[in-house]
């Protein structure tokens, strides 16, 4: 359940809440400035971001004994691009 709140909270965190008038437009406009190799893993794409943090999350876990799961991350980027698609795929809808 965890991999999917990342997932939710990595979508959130790059698409909707970081569209200009929202809490982090401010924020990812000088992320936007980092070079690529950079932005997309901290900002600019939620698969990347989920990964990430997905990762970080399973590094903490091991350090404290409860060990690393490769599923874990590889379904917490699952849910971040589904959740891409579906807002891609509700945008056209809207915008037809």
């Amino acid at each position: 359940m965890t991999a999917l709140y990342i997932a939710l909270a990595a979508f959130l965190f790059t698409g909707p809440l970081s569209q200009p008038g929202m809490i982090f437009a401010p924020v990812k406009a000088v992320a936007s400035r980092l070079p690529e190799w950079l932005y997309l893993p901290l900002w600019g794409c939620a698969k990347c971001v989920a990964g990430q943090w997905a990762l970080w999350w399973q590094v903490w876990q091991y350090a404290h004994g409860c060990g690393f799961d490769w599923a874990f991350i590889v379904v917490a980027i699952g849910a971040a691009y589904a959740l891409q698609r579906i807002d891609e795929l509700i945008e056209a809808l809207i915008h037809k």
